[in-house]
């Protein structure tokens, strides 16, 4: 009874068998690489997209904050002889008669107007230097980006006037000494609001 020999492998049949085995191999090979280059492009991608997403939103936080800020607090410029108004505080304004840097901090001597019909006593003016919110951007990311808050860590410095009575119609002088305030190119931002005050209308209601 015949048996069926196995077909034996020339040469050149192995020649192509190693050859295809090696292409395909390194086909393999290739598409592995495209495959693990094409999932770190993606991910790159996804975190650059992500990344500029976060920065849009700290943008948007951080033009809140300004607005909001700004908008709740009273500046005054370190201007002489500028009637300057109080909008938080109902027309109220300061006229700096004499501004001036010392080893001392910021000199600013002036009157504050009252322009309603309330007697004011024991009243205190607080004023506080300030940087412009542009240059404390940094700090306020470390702040966990608070969004309506300045933090008091902030400031250059402030001081506390006594004017004591405020009578309608009427200004009162007022001179005052801001601590640690150097004449120099950066904008600084003076915020003032009253403390301690009392108020009776001019009628006695």
């Amino acid at each position: 009874m015949a048996t069926a020999s196995s077909p034996v492998l020339n040469d050149s049949s192995l020649t192509r068998l190693s050859g295809q085995v090696r292409k395909l191999f390194i086909g393999l090979i290739v598409l592995t690489l495209l495959i693990v280059a094409s999932t770190v492009s993606l991910f790159l991608v996804f975190r650059w997209k992500a990344r500029a997403i976060e920065e849009t939103q700290e943008k948007i936080r951080f033009a809140q904050f300004v607005t909001i800020y700004e908008y709740g607090t009273d500046f005054v410029r370190p201007e002489v002889n500028t009637i300057q108004f109080l909008r938080r505080r109902g027309g109220y304004s300061i006229l700096l008669d004499k501004v001036e840097y010392t080893p001392s901090g910021l000199v600013l001597t002036g009157k504050i107007g009252n322009p309603t019909q309330f007697w004011i006593s024991s009243l205190a003016l607080n004023f506080t230097a300030r940087p412009t919110p542009s240059k404390i951007r940094d700090k306020w990311v470390a702040a966990k980006m608070p969004t309506a808050r300045w933090v008091d860590d902030w400031n250059i410095g402030t001081a506390q006037t006594t004017v004591g009575d405020l009578n309608p119609g009427s200004t009162a002088s007022f001179t005052v000494t801001i601590p640690n305030v150097k004449q120099t190119s950066d904008e600084v931002q003076v915020a003032v609001w009253f403390s301690g005050e009392r108020y009776h209308y001019l009628l006695g209601n």
